[in-house]
């Protein structure tokens, strides 16, 4: 009996076979094989396992995206630090620290200017920035930018701030002035680290201390301008910038006297004070600001990869260019793993350059 069809028409199998339901009966033919792997084909195999797992590891490490990504980590803190000197307004200086027995991963960090010290002498900030006349000192007077400070009849202002920043790796400090009388006298005294005084004849006289650190004592470096520098009755812009083992002064921003220093500055133990009862300087002041250089580590790097620079130190200006004055091209910068490069480009004075 055979049924079909979705009624289940049933009907006896001799009725198929006369032709009454027409039918196609298909013969499935299984065919055995005897395919299987040869002692070639597997001989052929293992030895394709073997070229594939005998690459190095270093090959491997070369094809890892994560050097790419070390390159991008490494580009970004590039930017970073000319965008440190261009909101700083000072140069950046990026350096590859060296690796040593006890800790082989090397590492990046540059030199930047922070902002330590303020003071606008502005009544509403006075106790903030820590002003503490005496004498004949008038604090409520015009400066060259707001409220100043008036020497001009004698007396002494002290800054004391939040606390004495660390200034041992370079400063940078900057005071509007106008001399009154040109008579001379103690401008600015911090006490361990600074002395500026004024002559009659317009000098500029700023005395350092610095040394080699350690227990070696520290010495008064002195530095003078040329005669005429400061004009009486005249604004002028001072600016004292110690770092790296110069010291520069400038007036106007223009660079009046510049000498070597040794590397290690003095540390301040008081706050800074303007002016002096009997023998100070005499004149108005105002905007004092100091900016303490600082180290920031950048990425570091594992021991088997190395960073070659084609200049050991790496200066970008205070516009966040490649310093020309350091630097006449850019600078080829070579990440290399296992002795071998695998990522590089160019240090340009703008940005970062696609090294050819």
């Amino acid at each position: 009996m055979v049924c079909l069809g979705p009624k289940m028409i049933c009907s006896p199998t001799k009725a198929i076979s006369k032709g009454r339901f027409p039918l196609r009966v298909a013969r499935l033919n299984l065919r055995s094989s005897r395919a299987g792997y040869t002692l070639m084909e597997m001989l052929f195999v293992m030895v394709l396992l073997g070229i594939i797992m005998g690459i190095g590891v270093s090959g491997f490490d070369r094809m890892d995206p994560g050097y790419r990504g070390l390159q991008s980590t490494v580009e970004t803190f590039l930017e970073s630090s000319r965008d440190r000197a261009r909101t700083s307004g000072h140069a950046v200086l990026v350096v590859q620290e060296t690796s040593t027995s006890d800790d082989p991963i090397t590492s990046m960090k540059r030199f930047v200017f922070r902002r330590a010290l303020e003071a606008t002498f502005e009544p509403r900030f006075r106790g903030r920035e820590g002003i503490v006349a005496s004498g004949a000192a008038a604090l409520d007077h015009a400066g060259r930018f707001g409220t100043g400070i008036d020497l001009r009849e004698g007396g002494s202002v002290t800054v004391d701030g939040r606390g004495t920043p660390n200034l041992e790796l370079g400063f940078s400090l900057d005071l509007d002035i106008e001399s009154y009388d040109g008579a001379g006298g103690e401008l600015l005294h911090w006490e361990g680290l600074l002395d500026v005084r004024t002559r009659k004849n317009g000098v500029l006289a700023v005395s350092l201390r610095a040394g080699n650190g350690g227990d070696e004592l520290f010495q008064d470096v002195l530095m003078e301008s040329p005669p005429g520098t400061l004009i009486p009755g005249r604004w002028q812009h001072m600016k004292i910038v110690a770092a790296d083992g110069q010291a520069q002064v400038f007036i106007d921003g223009r660079s009046v006297v510049k000498i070597e220093i040794p590397p290690v500055l003095g540390s301040p133990r008081s706050g800074a004070r303007f002016g002096e009862d009997r023998k100070g300087w005499r004149g108005r002041l105002d905007e004092f600001t100091v900016w303490a250089r600082i180290a920031e580590f950048g990425p570091d790097l594992p021991p088997d990869v190395d960073i070659v620079i084609a200049s050991p130190k790496v200066h970008f200006d205070r516009y966040g260019t490649l310093d020309p004055v350091f630097h006449e091209t850019g600078l080829l910068l070579q990440i290399n793993a296992f002795e071998e490069e695998v990522a590089s480009f160019v240090i340009g004075r703008f940005t970062q350059e696609v090294a050819l």
